[in-house]
């Protein structure tokens, strides 16, 4: 089984406007979710506490704590 999305977008009666490729002689089950409008305009921002970060102070990869203290290494 091979999991492939599709993105299918209806006219004003609700027919599809393009019709996907699908695989010949293939059975195909489809579950249907409709997206809100709203969904795709909204835009995600970040809070205002970050939005106004300007640069990265310190390392940000290092670990929080020292290995020593990791515990899964015991």
């Amino acid at each position: 089984m091979k999991a492939q999305r599709y993105l299918l977008e209806t006219d004003d009666l609700g027919h599809l406007a393009t019709q996907p490729e699908l695989p010949a002689h293939s059975k195909i089950e489809a579950i249907f979710l409709v997206l809100d409008e709203d969904a795709k305009k909204s835009m995600r921002i970040p809070p205002k506490e970050l939005a106004s970060m300007t640069q990265i102070c310190g390392d940000i990869m290092a670990p929080a704590i020292d290995e020593e203290e990791w515990g899964a290494l015991k």
